[in-house]
């Protein structure tokens, strides 16, 4: 998925770990991984702190690839 991937990487980019995350909402990172490896979307309120946390946000483009397709 590539908006896990996008996510993995700011997280290394800036030495956030998902414990960090976690540690700033008060839970334990088990409470949060599912939302790090794709088994709980991220298009929910948790999803959209975490990408808040890592000073990102979700624009929505075209997908050219979709005007090939019937």
């Amino acid at each position: 998925n590539e908006l896990l991937l996008q996510l993995e990487d700011a997280m290394r980019k800036q030495g956030k770990t998902q414990a960090d995350f976690a540690a700033q909402k008060g839970v334990t990172r088990q409470t949060v991984n599912p939302y790090f490896n794709g088994r709980k979307s991220l298009l929910t309120n948790t999803g959209r702190e975490i990408i808040e946390y890592l000073g990102l946000r979700i624009r929505l483009e075209p997908d050219e690839s979709a005007k090939s397709r019937p």
